[in-house]
């Protein structure tokens, strides 16, 4: 037995509306992602990691520098193994 189009599209209509015990169905706030809210997290992430990195490029230059004081108390920089 063939349907109608009018019985398709109505069938399509019941299916978008209802449930399969015939309640109305609700939307579900939770099943659609939101783009700008993940594209604003992942811009605050980014600006977040270029400061990180910052701060850790300016204590590894003091770390260094701390560290060649060290070396230059146990082993003076004037004269080396090779000057005589």
């Amino acid at each position: 037995m063939s349907t109608s189009y009018a019985d398709s599209a109505q069938a399509r209509e019941w299916d978008r509306r209802y449930d399969a015990w015939g309640r109305e169905k609700r939307s579900q706030p939770e099943e659609f992602h939101d783009y700008e809210a993940a594209e604003q997290i992942r811009t605050q992430a980014l600006t977040d990691r270029d400061t990180r990195l910052l701060e850790e490029r300016k204590s590894l230059k003091r770390r260094i520098g701390l560290a060649m004081v060290k070396m230059e108390m146990i082993c003076p920089p004037g004269g080396g193994a090779h000057e005589r």
